[in-house]
């Protein structure tokens, strides 16, 4: 272990903080020595950011690829999954639009009494909306 250099804080910091913090440097310094003489090396951010400095150049497997994809695809096809939802189960689109889609968020119990049905009642049929849209997306996947 290399010479440590004791940190004197000064008259404003009480004496047992002192000694704590430099207590943690003397471990924080030992194992860092530690790692070093194991070959273990972790590099700063700086280091990282100068090797690799935009994340959108790393390059990813086909699998993260096409599930990417997937997921754009999906996403596009929202829209239309929801106006079949609207006429379908128009309870559960309304629900939905209310839940998810408005801009201000509302809470389960705003549902409750806007719509006069029990909390479980709420979550039921978000529920079962939740899964018709699934299904939707699913069968569109599957064309």
């Amino acid at each position: 272990m290399g010479r440590f250099m004791y940190v004197h804080f000064g008259d404003d910091v009480p004496r047992n903080i002192e000694k704590e913090y430099n207590k943690l440097l003397r471990k924080e310094r030992y194992l860092e020595e530690l790692d070093a003489k194991n070959g273990k090396i972790y590099p700063d951010f700086d280091d990282v950011l100068y090797s690799n400095p935009d994340p959108a150049s790393i390059p990813i497997s086909e699998e993260e690829e096409k599930e990417q994809i997937r997921h754009r695809n999906r996403l596009d096809y929202l829209p239309d999954a929801l106006e079949l939802l609207k006429s379908d189960y128009p309870e559960g689109y309304e629900l939905i639009r209310d839940y998810f889609l408005r801009e201000d968020k509302v809470t389960m119990w705003y549902l409750v009494e806007k719509y006069g049905l029990s909390i479980d009642m709420v979550r039921y049929r978000i529920k079962i909306a939740k899964q018709k849209l699934k299904e939707y997306i699913i069968l569109h996947e599957n064309e």
